[in-house]
């Protein structure tokens, strides 16, 4: 009988002690930058994960965007890298030798990997399709339309949108400017490759070839595209004062003058706060070949030097489903990455949904070839001599012919 309660108190004994190595404390670094409130969101939309966990704690570092890629490197270089960070699309490539893959931590990781929006899961996704980082929010490239303008020339623009195409939308575009004292252009693109490239996806061009190795202009659909965008500057649906001037895109639809504006998501928040003498919204893109958008945005991840990947990957999948993103990004007015969950605006609700429908039906080679250092290096060289067919000194053809050459010899 003894040795029957010295063997339970033993057992007890061993059994608490297990339970406490179980919830031993842990604190996860978290390095974060902010574009407006975003570590303040993080924070609130865990909460309910360390009241469940709580062995669990965070020690977040909130530093300037200026600094982190500096930090960030400093501290892996150092043996001390956090258990979390917050990255950009432009340093994923940046880190991506140094990221944990969340295969392994997780039961299904395709089922995870279908969560998401193809083209963000493209940028999380290593040269042997590991996942190593999840899609928080989203960018987005996409039409915002006087809707005022579009009234006056008796077009409800929110009906046609749903399924328009690039000939629907020039017809529609020429008939605002008719109708409207004010409107000199159909569409204001911004002097930019990334929003040039939103209507070549939908032409079906691409900017790189098949295997992203190469910069690859010369092909019959960027051509059509090229062909197109010098037509709408020549009949001045678009205006030359943007891509052959300093005026400003998002300045032109501001003021009321042009129809339309290719731009970014972020543009919501501002035109909210900026526009008050007309009425906007958000459209779907106008379908060429296909419907598309450009997507970018932010993510989660965790490090193979992390001191607590197992907590780490624990919080990062818990803050990344559909629940708790849709709290992060209705916290932070910004696009969800992911395909499944239902972001409860408190203001322009249906502006970013508008946005977010062209992101899930963007193909993945899209985030590829923006993930590519080619396309980064090659973005003056493709501006430079779209503006050199603009203005009438090269064809379509020979400006395609150009970008590739000069993208070649710049690789070299």
């Amino acid at each position: 009988m003894k040795k029957l309660l010295l063997f339970l108190v033993i057992l007890g004994l061993m059994t608490a002690s297990l339970g406490a190595l179980a919830q031993q404390e842990v604190t996860l670094s978290v390095l974060w930058f902010n574009d407006a409130n975003e570590s303040e969101v993080f924070e609130d939309t865990v909460k309910d994960y360390l009241e469940q966990n709580p062995h669990v704690k965070l020690d977040m570092q909130v530093i300037a965007f200026s600094e982190f890629e500096q930090k960030l490197k400093l501290m892996i270089s150092g043996g001390n890298a956090p258990d979390l960070a917050r990255l950009p699309t432009a340093l994923l490539p940046v880190f991506l030798p140094t990221l944990e893959p969340v295969d392994g931590y997780v039961d299904d990781i395709e089922a995870v990997k279908a969560g998401f929006m193809p083209a963000m899961m493209a940028y999380a996704l290593s040269p042997d399709g590991k996942m190593v980082a999840y899609p928080t929010e989203a960018t987005g490239n996409g039409m915002l339309v006087n809707k005022t303008a579009f009234d006056k020339a008796g077009i409800d623009v929110a009906a046609l949108s749903q399924e328009w195409t690039w000939a629907q939308w020039e017809e529609a575009a020429r008939k605002v400017i008719d109708a409207n004292d004010n409107i000199k252009y159909g569409l204001a693109v911004d002097f930019t490759p990334h929003r040039f490239s939103t209507i070549l996806y939908q032409f079906g061009g691409r900017m790189l070839n098949e295997d992203l190795t190469a910069v690859a202009f010369n092909n019959p659909k960027t051509i059509e595209m090229l062909s197109w965008f010098k037509r709408m500057h020549d009949e001045e649906l678009i205006p030359k004062s943007v891509w052959m001037g300093s005026e400003k895109a998002n300045e032109l639809f501001q003021a009321g003058i042009a129809a339309a504006h290719i731009g970014g998501s972020w543009n919501i928040n501002g035109y909210s706060k900026d526009i008050t003498d007309f009425e906007w919204m958000a459209v779907r893109n106008p379908k060429g070949e296909i419907n598309s958008s450009v997507p970018g945005g932010k993510f989660i991840a965790s490090f193979q030097q992390s001191p607590n990947k197992q907590e780490a990957q624990k919080l990062m999948a818990w803050f990344s489903d559909a629940t708790h993103n849709a709290m992060y990004c209705a916290g932070t007015f910004n696009l969800t990455s992911r395909v499944d969950a239902e972001v409860n605006y408190t203001a322009n609700k249906e502006n970013f949904d508008t946005f977010a429908e062209d992101l899930k039906v963007t193909p993945a080679y899209a985030a590829q070839e923006w993930n590519s250092p080619l396309v980064g290096k090659a973005s003056a060289i493709i501006r430079e001599q779209v503006v050199q067919m603009l203005m009438g000194n090269l064809t379509p053809e020979q400006a395609a012919a150009e970008i590739d050459a000069q993208a070649a010899a710049l690789a070299q």
